[in-house]
């Protein structure tokens, strides 16, 4: 899936790319406009590195090569990223980080559009189903994942910050 990034630049009116170390300011930016999610878990302001940690970060038992951090650029402006890795948790499966969007800079109809349209591509990659997980307290992401057609699978508790919380697996199936 190394041509991802590709892939989604040739469907998407964005240019679409892997996110590197160049990006923090960028990506730092855009996480500080999440204030409501990250106020569910976090007792201080965003920090620039939490912000940039997923630059690294990749999941117990994935590789780095499965992890694409990708960022959706408009005029060279961050305006979305989406952390995704393939083949997690198992062939077949992605697992969705994070999906962030610059509200100033993109509709909620472009919101649902840019996931239809990473979705669509992870099915022709033959991606088979796609995984998330969403904080009980954040009806927002539950509410926009349900009407994007994802369901719930299991409940769970996990560590969201310093606490621990309860969520909710969503799956939706391509």
């Amino acid at each position: 899936m190394q041509t991802l990034a590709k892939q989604l630049a040739n469907q998407l009116s964005y240019d679409v790319r892997e996110l590197t170390h160049d990006d923090e300011d960028q990506i730092y930016r855009l996480q500080k406009q999440q204030r409501d999610y990250f106020d569910l878990f976090l007792d201080h302001q965003l920090t620039k590195q939490e912000a940039i940690a997923d630059l690294d970060e990749v999941a117990s038992e994935a590789t780095a090569d499965q992890k694409h951090y990708l960022g959706l650029f408009k005029a060279d402006k961050l305006v979305a990223t989406i952390d995704l890795t393939i083949d997690y948790p198992a062939p077949q499966l992605v697992w969705l980080g994070q999906f962030f969007v610059d509200d100033t800079s993109i509709s909620a109809s472009e919101r649902h559009q840019i996931l239809n349209q990473v979705l669509a591509t992870l099915k022709k990659l033959t991606a088979v189903q796609v995984q998330l997980l969403v904080l009980k307290a954040d009806q927002d992401s539950q509410q926009f994942y349900t009407q994007a057609q994802f369901e719930p699978v299991s409940e769970t508790r996990t560590k969201a910050g310093s606490v621990f919380m309860d969520a909710v697996i969503y799956q939706k199936a391509l």
